[in-house]
């Protein structure tokens, strides 16, 4: 009896060293491969209002131990616009271990088009009457949509409502490609007593294309007023330059006179 306890005990102990040896082994062979990413192609053509599933296509994944692991992957990060006008995707895929695996290629959109802004009044305002410098002001974009929330603006002195003048701004917008675009141009502080009549536009700013002609007369809308004007527009407007612009609308029926102002971004 006595040397089957001793069988017994000495069996355990080769068993426990037999299970720590195979602990061991299996430590040493421990998986540390990354699942591998391929993509079908360096370069995809999207368009901006694709979502994820489009980004994915072409790609696969796999992993060493555990197979086709496609259906895991993610688009883990998309670049700001580089200056070739593309964008880099990177995705990721992680086996059941925690292994990750990268990959990444470029993205061009077949639509894009930058952030524009959009004047529902002009930048003119009267004498001792609080204004905000962005009131009327919009902008959107073909990526985002609405962009309005992300306009700001840099003056280049301190705007009073108590003195007549005319005050330099720059707005800029940011879409979350990273491209800025920017409106440097003009606001007016001026004496509600010189423009009785309201002059009407059918728009406040205007984009036109480099070197092509643009009637600003177009614009003009009328002038709400009982008697007769006459209306005189004084522009400085240079198609062939890239810049912005305005074209000024002066309305008098003789006695009484009206101003109205068009910005026009030439691009």
């Amino acid at each position: 009896m006595k040397k089957l306890r001793i069988f017994s005990v000495l069996l355990l102990l080769a068993a426990a060293a037999v299970f720590g040896a195979f602990r061991i082994y299996e430590k040493g062979i421990e998986d540390h491969d990354a699942p591998v990413i391929a993509c079908q192609t360096d370069l995809i053509s999207v368009s901006v209002s694709d979502g994820e599933e489009k980004l994915l296509e072409g790609v696969t994944a796999n992993d060493s131990r555990e197979g086709d692991l496609t259906s895991r992957v993610v688009v883990q990060d998309i670049s700001e616009m580089q200056e070739d006008g593309t964008r880099q995707i990177t995705y990721a895929v992680s086996d059941s271990r925690g292994n990750v695996g990268y990959a990444s290629r470029k993205m061009q959109y077949t639509d894009y088009s930058r952030p524009v802004f959009q004047l529902q009044r002009p930048l003119m305002f009267p004498l001792g009457s609080p204004f905000n410098v962005c009131d009327g002001l919009t902008a959107s974009g073909s990526l985002d949509g609405d962009l309005t929330d992300k306009i700001k603006y840099t003056l280049d002195q301190t705007i009073s409502t108590a003195v007549e003048g005319s005050y330099t701004v720059e707005y800029r917008v940011t879409d979350s490609a990273g491209n800025t675009s920017y409106l440097q141009t003009s606001l007016e502080v001026y004496d509600p007593r010189d423009y009785q009549i309201d002059v009407e536009l059918t728009s406040y700013l205007v984009y036109t294309p480099l070197n092509t002609p643009l009637d600003v007369g177009a614009y003009y809308a009328g002038a709400d007023w009982t008697n007769e004007v006459a209306l005189n527009i004084e522009t400085d407007l240079d198609t062939s330059r890239p810049g912005c612009y305005y074209a000024d609308f002066n309305v008098s029926d003789g006695t009484y006179s009206g101003k109205n102002r068009l910005i026009i971004v030439v691009s």
